[in-house]
């Protein structure tokens, strides 16, 4: 995946993508509300500058990735104590961990089963 700051200068693709789901889901979006989850936020710049924006007020999101490096970037970055913050997860473990079940409103996920070898 390369480093996170690697990362970020060349994810445009990922950019004009988020860019046309949120115009198509605009409205939708506006009544997002709870605790929501991005898979796959890489090093958090998508879900900070794109993803929260367009939500309610009172939407917060625990950003995931699988790469520690691009966690530990997006926290040191991107974090805001309120409403955004990252944390390690593998989504592929069988063994999901319990403080993540039941316990979200939304879920999102966007250019991540790509990077999956077993979706199931």
């Amino acid at each position: 995946m390369g480093s996170p700051k690697s990362y970020i200068t060349s994810d445009e693709l990922q950019k004009c993508n988020m860019l046309s789901i949120i115009d198509e889901f605009s409205e939708d979006l506006k009544d997002v509300r709870g605790k929501c989850m991005d898979i796959g936020c890489g090093p958090g710049d998508i879900t900070k500058d794109f993803l929260l924006p367009n939500l309610s007020l009172d939407a917060q999101i625990i950003g995931t990735d699988i790469s520690d490096s691009m966690i530990k970037y997006a926290n040191k970055t991107f974090k805001d104590e309120k409403r955004l913050h990252f944390e390690v997860l593998d989504i592929q473990t069988k063994n999901l961990p319990k403080k993540y079940i039941s316990e979200f409103n939304h879920i999102f996920l966007f250019h991540s089963l790509h990077w999956c070898n077993d979706i199931r």
